[in-house]
């Protein structure tokens, strides 16, 4: 089964997040011994640094074909056209190389509606997956609606990384809709007993003191959506007695400035740092040495940083915000609602007192479970044998 990939582009040191989610499924899919050409259409801005024009590699298994052409925040009307161009280059260079696909796979609304409208010529099998906040709201923002519409009537397959999601999606196109979610790498982001060993070690030492060591972790782009102003407002409400218990931030965005200015004015420099981004292994890392994963969005599609947290076994406190809801509970954490300062204080205050209380292990043990590589992969496989086997038994027909 030969598979194409069309992404955003390739996970790099420099930009560890751009095509993220595409590339590990496509890895998975590879290591479970589906072909997979991975077609990275890059077409960011021009102030995003690379290699422009067509580049040609193997990477983890899996034949990386990239074109590079500077576009950015262009108004649709502009990027779509200049994007089915460069997409029918690439697209033209695979078959030559590797034949035509059984199935294109894409993510995301641009790429969904470039890869409908290449689907008008080339007649191949289209998967769509849909990881888009933009999607998940009962009403579509203009510029996009019409390239989900045509998108979404042109998949034979639609697929949501959320059961939330999903709906919005069924809303939007009067079809039916697939779950099928992020996949956490839990080779990467795995359980070790290592806190619990360095917790009783600390316990130890903290026996006749009041108020022991406590360590938060949120992860994510420091963008208005993340809501890092409402956790660093509760992390100060909550802990302003509490000199050992500590707030650390990985993420880069436009909030920066705002947010350090915050951390400044409530006092908090001490207690709460911000690293920028940083490298996904020194993330699990980090997550393995934390004492509980906080993120305050107020809107995710699924929210794959909460279950890399428990993939590493690590408690979670999360939002009622359109993701974490299908894998978050009261064994592995705690919710509150969007925007609620107080709540969130509470939940902090409460995942302090109950140190220790979760057991690290299982969490870990039920997120490989289901959502490891394997069990993603196996899902996908799944759809992409049914859809070919629909589209061959069309074939039949129409010669029989």
């Amino acid at each position: 089964m030969l598979t194409y990939i069309l992404s955003r582009g390739v996970p790099t040191p420099r930009y560890s997040t751009n095509g993220v989610f595409e590339f590990d499924q496509a890895r998975a899919l590879a290591e479970a011994g589906c072909k997979v050409v991975f077609l990275a259409l890059d077409l960011r801005s021009i102030r995003r640094t690379r290699r422009w024009g067509f580049q040609s590699y193997e990477r983890d298994g899996v034949s990386v074909r990239v074109l590079s052409v500077p576009l950015g925040n262009l108004p649709k009307k502009i990027f779509y056209p200049i994007g089915e161009w460069a997409l029918q280059r690439l697209y033209n260079r695979a078959v030559r190389e590797f034949g035509r696909p059984d199935v294109l796979h894409a993510h995301f609304t641009d790429y969904a509606y470039l890869a409908a409208k290449l689907k008008e010529k080339e007649h191949f099998p289209l998967v769509v997956t849909e990881h888009s906040s933009l999607v998940n709201q009962e009403r579509l923002p203009k510029d996009i609606a019409g390239a989900v519409k045509t998108a979404f009537a042109a998949a034979d397959r639609l697929i949501a990384v959320s059961p939330a999601l999903a709906q919005h999606m069924e809303e939007h196109s009067k079809r039916h809709v697939e779950w099928i979610p992020d996949m956490v790498d839990t080779e990467l982001f795995c359980y070790s007993d290592h806190h619990e060993r360095q917790r009783a070690l600390r316990e130890e030492v903290e026996m006749e003191e009041e108020g022991g060591e406590f360590s938060f972790l949120s992860c994510g782009n420091l963008r208005k959506i993340k809501r890092m102003d409402v956790l660093i407002k509760a992390f100060a409400k909550a802990f302003a007695e509490c000199p050992k218990v500590r707030l650390t931030i990985c993420g880069q965005g436009e909030e920066e400035g705002v947010l350090r200015k915050l951390i400044h004015d409530l006092g908090m420099e001490e207690r709460i740092q911000m690293l920028g981004l940083r490298p996904r292994e020194e993330i699990a890392q980090r997550l393995s040495d934390s004492d509980c994963f906080v993120l305050a969005s107020v809107s995710e599609t699924f929210g794959v940083s909460y279950l890399e947290a428990l993939s590493c076994g690590v408690p979670v406190i999360a939002t009622r915000c359109g993701g974490p809801e299908c894998f978050v509970n009261d064994h592995n954490g705690m919710m509150v609602e969007p925007d609620d300062v107080d709540a969130l204080s509470s939940a902090m205050l409460t995942m302090y007192c109950n140190d220790g209380s979760y057991n690290r292990a299982a969490i870990a043990a039920q997120i490989r479970e289901n959502y490891s590589s394997q069990a993603v992969a196996s899902r996908l496989m799944q759809e992409y044998q049914q859809l070919i086997g629909a589209e061959k038994r069309e074939l039949e027909k129409a010669f029989a």
